[in-house]
């Protein structure tokens, strides 16, 4: 304390010491020295508040850790299709199955919106991370129906009533090209509801691809762009979920 002073200047020369103080080992407790959630501008700026004579002899540092990206955000657009059951029969959601949509998202809007196609997705992504849905996650979608031999489904399910009942769809967007990329945004769009999807149905436990369920009609769906590329290992690795390869 400065000679002099007075108990006020006291009392405030401590209050901002202990703010310092205090967010210097939140900063700590974060594993960085980097401190802007916390008041601060850096740590040094923190350390300047304790002590203002070390002004000048304080050299910055790196992060001691890069924080991990945060969580990506579910950000749905709801778009609906008359195409799919009331309910699900009774049957428990075990699976999210994922597609490619040999297309692109606004045609599938479209086509999911056409009653004569008689056929929905509970979730389109598209190339940008775009997040439409078009059917409720309670209802059952019309995109997994048709079990064909040899089929993983009945490993999963160990049934063969229709796997729409006991499915979460996504398609994703290829602008009809088998070998598009898999975008980052899409990637962390198709995550996002994925997990929106674990979260209302906690007893799922597989991630497939539609070829999992119908090998003949559909054997390239999900497609190389998921599988060859890891996307589809990686997504079922950070969704702590079960896969049929």
């Amino acid at each position: 304390m400065a000679d002099g002073a007075t108990l006020e200047q006291q009392l405030n020369q401590l209050q901002e010491q202990q703010a310092a103080i205090s967010a210097g080992l939140n900063a700590m407790n974060e594993g960085r020295w980097l401190a802007q959630d916390f008041g601060a501008a850096s740590l040094e700026a923190i350390l300047y508040g304790l002590n203002p004579t070390w002004q000048g002899q304080i050299s910055a540092r790196e992060p001691l850790y890069v924080l991990p990206p945060p969580e990506p955000e579910a950000n749905v657009v709801w778009i609906g299709s008359p195409n799919h059951y009331n309910g699900r029969a009774g049957w428990p959601v075990v699976a999210i199955v994922v597609h490619t949509m040999a297309g692109t998202l606004a045609s599938c809007d479209s086509w999911f919106n056409n009653p004569s196609s008689q056929v929905s997705s509970h979730y389109g992504i598209g190339l940008q991370g775009q997040q439409h849905q078009y059917v409720q996650l309670a209802n059952g979608s019309w995109a997994n129906g048709i079990i064909e031999s040899p089929c993983n489904w009945t490993q999963v399910l160990k049934h063969t009533e229709n796997p729409n009942y006991s499915t979460v769809s996504i398609e994703t967007e290829d602008l009809g090209n088998p070998n598009q990329v898999v975008t980052d945004e899409q990637y962390q769009a198709t995550l996002a509801v994925a997990r929106l999807a674990m979260q209302t149905y906690p007893s799922i436990a597989w991630l497939l691809r539609h070829t999992d369920i119908s090998p003949r009609s559909r054997p390239d769906c999900c497609g190389s762009r998921w599988v060859a590329s890891g996307r589809f290992a990686n997504l079922a690795r950070d969704l702590n979920l079960q896969t049929c390869i």
